[in-house]
Protein backbone atom coordinates (compact mmCIF):
# COMPACT_ATOMS: atom_id res chain seq x y z
CA UNK A 1 0.00 0.00 0.00
CA UNK A 2 1.11 3.40 -0.67
CA UNK A 3 0.98 5.94 2.55
CA UNK A 4 -0.17 9.09 1.98
CA UNK A 5 1.72 12.04 1.18
CA UNK A 6 -0.45 14.94 1.70
CA UNK A 7 -3.28 15.65 4.28
CA UNK A 8 -6.62 15.86 2.67
CA UNK A 9 -10.14 17.42 3.84
CA UNK A 10 -13.43 15.67 2.59
CA UNK A 11 -15.75 18.20 2.17
CA UNK A 12 -19.48 17.92 1.08
CA UNK A 13 -22.87 17.99 2.74
CA UNK A 14 -24.47 15.80 4.71
CA UNK A 15 -26.23 12.62 3.52
CA UNK A 16 -23.76 13.21 -0.14
CA UNK A 17 -20.92 10.22 0.37
CA UNK A 18 -18.20 11.43 2.20
CA UNK A 19 -18.47 9.20 4.98
CA UNK A 20 -17.75 6.53 2.77
CA UNK A 21 -14.81 8.77 0.77
CA UNK A 22 -13.42 9.15 4.37
CA UNK A 23 -13.95 4.96 5.13
CA UNK A 24 -11.79 4.76 1.88
CA UNK A 25 -9.13 6.90 3.15
CA UNK A 26 -8.65 5.83 6.52
CA UNK A 27 -7.95 2.53 4.67
CA UNK A 28 -5.83 4.19 2.95
CA UNK A 29 -3.88 4.90 5.64
CA UNK A 30 -5.12 8.46 6.78
CA UNK A 31 -5.83 9.48 10.19
CA UNK A 32 -9.45 10.40 9.99
CA UNK A 33 -10.48 10.11 13.84
CA UNK A 34 -9.74 9.19 17.55
CA UNK A 35 -13.28 9.28 18.45
CA UNK A 36 -16.50 8.90 16.32
CA UNK A 37 -20.03 7.99 16.28
CA UNK A 38 -20.66 4.54 16.42
CA UNK A 39 -22.82 3.13 13.18
CA UNK A 40 -26.90 3.41 13.22
CA UNK A 41 -29.26 3.21 10.87
CA UNK A 42 -28.24 6.46 9.36
CA UNK A 43 -24.86 4.97 8.81
CA UNK A 44 -24.15 1.41 8.78
CA UNK A 45 -20.76 1.57 8.33
CA UNK A 46 -20.05 4.44 10.20
CA UNK A 47 -19.84 7.88 10.38
CA UNK A 48 -15.58 8.50 10.20
CA UNK A 49 -15.87 12.27 11.43
CA UNK A 50 -13.95 12.97 15.01
CA UNK A 51 -15.63 13.84 17.41
CA UNK A 52 -13.51 16.68 18.26
CA UNK A 53 -13.54 18.17 14.66
CA UNK A 54 -17.39 18.32 15.07
CA UNK A 55 -17.22 19.74 18.63
CA UNK A 56 -14.76 22.52 17.66
CA UNK A 57 -16.47 23.37 13.88
CA UNK A 58 -19.92 23.33 16.50
CA UNK A 59 -18.52 26.04 19.02
CA UNK A 60 -17.21 27.78 16.14
CA UNK A 61 -20.68 28.22 14.06
CA UNK A 62 -22.49 28.74 17.13
CA UNK A 63 -22.67 32.44 16.66
CA UNK A 64 -24.59 32.03 13.71
CA UNK A 65 -28.01 30.22 15.19
CA UNK A 66 -27.66 30.05 19.29
CA UNK A 67 -27.66 33.97 19.90
CA UNK A 68 -31.00 35.07 20.90
CA UNK A 69 -31.30 37.44 17.65
CA UNK A 70 -30.30 34.09 15.70
CA UNK A 71 -32.89 31.91 17.42
CA UNK A 72 -36.04 34.54 17.24
CA UNK A 73 -35.32 35.11 13.63
CA UNK A 74 -35.30 31.30 12.88
CA UNK A 75 -38.24 30.85 14.95
CA UNK A 76 -39.80 33.73 13.30
CA UNK A 77 -39.37 32.49 9.45
CA UNK A 78 -40.20 28.69 10.73
CA UNK A 79 -37.08 27.42 10.73
CA UNK A 80 -36.13 24.52 12.70
CA UNK A 81 -33.85 24.31 16.05
CA UNK A 82 -30.30 23.04 14.70
CA UNK A 83 -28.60 23.64 18.80
CA UNK A 84 -30.10 19.90 18.92
CA UNK A 85 -28.64 17.77 21.78
CA UNK A 86 -25.18 17.00 22.18
CA UNK A 87 -22.72 17.80 19.28
CA UNK A 88 -25.44 19.45 17.85
CA UNK A 89 -26.97 19.80 13.72
CA UNK A 90 -25.21 23.21 12.30
CA UNK A 91 -24.72 20.77 9.21
CA UNK A 92 -28.42 21.36 8.92
CA UNK A 93 -27.71 25.07 8.62
CA UNK A 94 -29.00 27.24 5.35
CA UNK A 95 -25.88 29.59 5.84
CA UNK A 96 -26.00 32.67 3.18
CA UNK A 97 -22.90 32.41 1.79
CA UNK A 98 -23.23 35.78 1.88
CA UNK A 99 -22.48 35.58 5.55
CA UNK A 100 -19.34 33.28 5.68
CA UNK A 101 -17.19 36.35 6.37
CA UNK A 102 -18.89 36.68 9.87
CA UNK A 103 -17.74 33.43 11.28
CA UNK A 104 -14.32 34.04 13.53
CA UNK A 105 -12.17 31.63 15.72
CA UNK A 106 -11.55 32.08 19.01
CA UNK A 107 -8.15 31.76 20.74
CA UNK A 108 -9.47 28.16 21.88
CA UNK A 109 -10.86 26.91 18.16
CA UNK A 110 -7.50 27.98 17.26
CA UNK A 111 -5.54 25.70 19.36
CA UNK A 112 -7.60 22.80 18.97
CA UNK A 113 -7.41 23.10 15.24
CA UNK A 114 -3.46 23.16 15.53
CA UNK A 115 -3.46 20.06 17.30
CA UNK A 116 -5.87 18.11 15.27
CA UNK A 117 -3.76 19.02 12.04
CA UNK A 118 -0.91 17.61 14.08
CA UNK A 119 -1.59 14.24 13.07
CA UNK A 120 -0.50 13.75 9.48
CA UNK A 121 -1.30 12.24 7.82
CA UNK A 122 -5.00 13.07 8.23
CA UNK A 123 -8.40 13.48 6.48
CA UNK A 124 -11.14 15.21 7.96
CA UNK A 125 -14.39 14.78 7.17
CA UNK A 126 -17.23 17.15 8.74
CA UNK A 127 -20.01 18.52 6.55
CA UNK A 128 -19.70 21.69 9.11
CA UNK A 129 -16.20 22.60 6.99
CA UNK A 130 -18.32 24.10 4.44
CA UNK A 131 -19.15 26.95 6.78
CA UNK A 132 -15.89 26.91 8.54
CA UNK A 133 -13.45 26.58 5.98
CA UNK A 134 -12.06 29.80 5.46
CA UNK A 135 -12.30 30.94 9.40
CA UNK A 136 -9.87 27.74 9.83
CA UNK A 137 -8.00 28.20 6.45
CA UNK A 138 -5.14 30.14 7.97
CA UNK A 139 -4.15 27.09 10.56
CA UNK A 140 -4.24 24.84 7.61
CA UNK A 141 -1.14 23.04 6.48
CA UNK A 142 -0.22 23.79 2.90
CA UNK A 143 0.12 20.18 1.82
CA UNK A 144 -3.49 19.81 2.37
CA UNK A 145 -6.03 19.18 -0.36
CA UNK A 146 -9.94 19.28 -0.79
CA UNK A 147 -12.26 16.43 -1.69
CA UNK A 148 -15.34 17.61 -2.40
CA UNK A 149 -18.05 14.88 -2.85
CA UNK A 150 -21.81 15.67 -4.47
CA UNK A 151 -25.03 13.74 -5.15
CA UNK A 152 -28.20 14.37 -6.94
CA UNK A 153 -29.82 17.05 -4.95
CA UNK A 154 -33.10 15.14 -4.67
CA UNK A 155 -31.49 12.30 -3.22
CA UNK A 156 -29.81 14.33 -0.17
CA UNK A 157 -33.09 15.88 0.35
CA UNK A 158 -35.09 12.57 0.89
CA UNK A 159 -32.31 11.18 2.84
CA UNK A 160 -31.76 14.62 4.68
CA UNK A 161 -35.20 14.93 5.31
CA UNK A 162 -35.05 10.77 6.71
CA UNK A 163 -31.99 11.61 8.87
CA UNK A 164 -33.44 14.42 10.45
CA UNK A 165 -36.44 13.64 11.16
CA UNK A 166 -34.78 10.94 13.65
CA UNK A 167 -33.34 13.92 15.39
CA UNK A 168 -37.09 15.77 15.76
CA UNK A 169 -36.75 18.15 13.01
CA UNK A 170 -39.76 17.74 10.63
CA UNK A 171 -39.46 20.48 7.90
CA UNK A 172 -40.73 20.45 4.69
CA UNK A 173 -38.32 19.89 1.28
CA UNK A 174 -38.19 23.59 0.43
CA UNK A 175 -36.04 23.81 3.67
CA UNK A 176 -33.97 20.78 2.54
CA UNK A 177 -33.06 22.42 -0.32
CA UNK A 178 -32.04 25.60 0.92
CA UNK A 179 -29.82 23.43 3.50
CA UNK A 180 -27.81 21.47 0.15
CA UNK A 181 -27.68 24.70 -1.35
CA UNK A 182 -26.27 26.63 1.98
CA UNK A 183 -23.39 23.75 1.34
CA UNK A 184 -22.43 23.75 -2.10
CA UNK A 185 -23.12 27.47 -2.68
CA UNK A 186 -20.46 28.00 0.41
CA UNK A 187 -18.22 25.54 -0.66
CA UNK A 188 -17.77 27.48 -4.32
CA UNK A 189 -17.27 30.29 -2.96
CA UNK A 190 -14.29 28.32 -0.40
CA UNK A 191 -13.32 27.14 -4.00
CA UNK A 192 -13.14 30.61 -5.58
CA UNK A 193 -11.28 32.37 -2.64
CA UNK A 194 -8.81 29.84 -0.81
CA UNK A 195 -7.05 28.68 -4.01
CA UNK A 196 -5.32 25.10 -3.07
CA UNK A 197 -5.90 22.09 -5.08
CA UNK A 198 -9.68 20.54 -5.30
CA UNK A 199 -11.09 17.86 -6.42
CA UNK A 200 -14.78 17.16 -7.07
CA UNK A 201 -16.42 13.79 -7.00
CA UNK A 202 -20.10 12.90 -7.67
CA UNK A 203 -21.62 9.79 -5.36
CA UNK A 204 -22.59 8.07 -9.00
CA UNK A 205 -19.05 8.42 -10.09
CA UNK A 206 -17.68 7.40 -6.66
CA UNK A 207 -20.23 4.38 -6.41
CA UNK A 208 -19.56 2.61 -9.87
CA UNK A 209 -15.62 2.92 -9.62
CA UNK A 210 -15.68 5.63 -12.15
CA UNK A 211 -13.78 8.10 -9.72
CA UNK A 212 -11.63 5.72 -8.04
CA UNK A 213 -8.75 5.82 -10.24
CA UNK A 214 -8.93 9.85 -10.16
CA UNK A 215 -8.81 9.58 -6.57
CA UNK A 216 -5.85 7.56 -6.12
CA UNK A 217 -4.08 9.61 -9.09
CA UNK A 218 -5.32 13.57 -7.05
CA UNK A 219 -3.94 11.91 -3.87
CA UNK A 220 -1.11 9.57 -5.05
CA UNK A 221 -2.56 6.44 -2.98
CA UNK A 222 -4.23 3.43 -3.19
CA UNK A 223 -7.87 2.40 -2.37
CA UNK A 224 -9.32 -0.51 -1.60
CA UNK A 225 -12.85 -1.13 -4.62
CA UNK A 226 -14.13 -3.82 -2.58
CA UNK A 227 -15.00 -1.12 0.27
CA UNK A 228 -17.93 0.07 -2.38
CA UNK A 229 -20.93 -1.52 -2.36
CA UNK A 230 -24.09 -1.34 -4.15
CA UNK A 231 -26.24 -1.68 -1.10
CA UNK A 232 -24.90 1.79 0.25
CA UNK A 233 -26.47 3.49 -2.21
CA UNK A 234 -30.22 3.68 -0.42
CA UNK A 235 -32.03 6.28 -1.48
CA UNK A 236 -33.56 6.93 -4.90
CA UNK A 237 -35.08 11.26 -5.88
CA UNK A 238 -37.42 12.09 -8.50
CA UNK A 239 -39.24 15.03 -9.18
CA UNK A 240 -37.81 18.37 -10.83
CA UNK A 241 -35.08 20.23 -8.98
CA UNK A 242 -35.49 24.39 -8.17
CA UNK A 243 -33.67 26.90 -11.05
CA UNK A 244 -31.01 27.98 -8.50
CA UNK A 245 -30.16 24.50 -7.10
CA UNK A 246 -30.21 22.98 -10.96
CA UNK A 247 -27.51 25.57 -11.66
CA UNK A 248 -25.27 25.06 -8.74
CA UNK A 249 -25.44 21.12 -9.60
CA UNK A 250 -24.68 21.54 -13.20
CA UNK A 251 -21.26 23.71 -11.95
CA UNK A 252 -20.41 20.65 -9.83
CA UNK A 253 -20.75 18.61 -12.74
CA UNK A 254 -18.51 20.58 -14.73
CA UNK A 255 -16.00 20.65 -12.53
CA UNK A 256 -15.65 17.21 -12.07
CA UNK A 257 -12.82 15.32 -12.88
CA UNK A 258 -10.44 18.22 -13.04
CA UNK A 259 -7.69 19.34 -9.98
CA UNK A 260 -7.09 22.98 -10.05
CA UNK A 261 -6.20 26.05 -8.31
CA UNK A 262 -9.07 28.43 -9.26
CA UNK A 263 -6.57 31.27 -8.02
CA UNK A 264 -3.71 30.23 -10.85
CA UNK A 265 -4.74 30.82 -14.66
CA UNK A 266 -4.57 27.44 -16.60
CA UNK A 267 -4.42 25.62 -13.41
CA UNK A 268 -7.06 23.06 -14.03
CA UNK A 269 -5.81 19.57 -15.39
CA UNK A 270 -8.25 17.15 -16.16
CA UNK A 271 -7.26 13.41 -14.66
CA UNK A 272 -7.65 10.56 -16.93
CA UNK A 273 -10.08 8.11 -15.42
CA UNK A 274 -7.90 5.57 -16.93
CA UNK A 275 -4.60 5.50 -15.17
CA UNK A 276 -2.93 3.66 -17.92
CA UNK A 277 -4.27 6.45 -20.50
CA UNK A 278 -2.94 9.77 -18.73
CA UNK A 279 -3.76 12.94 -21.42
CA UNK A 280 -3.38 16.12 -19.23
CA UNK A 281 -5.55 18.70 -21.18
CA UNK A 282 -4.68 22.15 -19.69
CA UNK A 283 -8.00 23.91 -19.31
CA UNK A 284 -8.23 27.65 -17.79
CA UNK A 285 -11.29 28.04 -15.14
CA UNK A 286 -12.07 31.20 -14.86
Amino acid sequence: MIPPMNNCLILGAGRSGTSLMALLLERAGYHVYMKANPPDEGNPLGYFEDLDVIATNEAILASMHRSAWERFSRAVNRKPNVTGMGAGLSWLLDLDPRRLGAISLKRAHAIRFRELFARIPFAYKDPRFSFTLSAIAPLIPKNTSYVCVFRHPLQVVKSTRRHASRNGIVVDDAYYFGVWEAHYGCLLKHYQDLGGQWLFVSYQQLMDGEAVPRIEEFLKIQLDRTLIKEELNRTEGSGVLPHRIAQIFERLKELENFVSDPRCDDSAVRISPNPDRRPLTARQDK
